[in-house]
């Protein structure tokens, strides 16, 4: 069985990260999508976010991304072809 990837990045506002993140993984698991990696950089104006997700048909990833986009505190929701590599890694690798 093939499986459907997609990597998206977007920011979250400073004002309630953590709150708005649980509402990210939240529907991660209600559309019974696969969460491959999560990473999160802090910055003066909210929360980096790096997700990518996994699922059998593109659809649920689809209506994932419009569903994020919907989330209040969630700015831009952006298809990544992967996910970044931090700078601390390029440097050092």
């Amino acid at each position: 069985m093939n499986t459907t990837q997609k990597s998206y990045r977007f920011c979250v506002e400073q004002d309630a990260p953590i709150a708005t993140l649980e509402a990210v993984l939240a529907i991660v698991r209600r559309l019974g999508l696969e969460l491959r990696s999560l990473r999160t950089t802090l910055h003066p104006q909210g929360m980096d976010v790096q997700i990518r997700l996994a699922a059998d048909d593109e659809e649920p990833l689809t209506l994932c991304r419009m569903r994020l986009n919907n989330v209040v505190g969630i700015l831009a929701v952006r298809e990544m072809p992967s996910l970044v590599a931090s700078p601390q890694r390029t440097a050092a690798g």
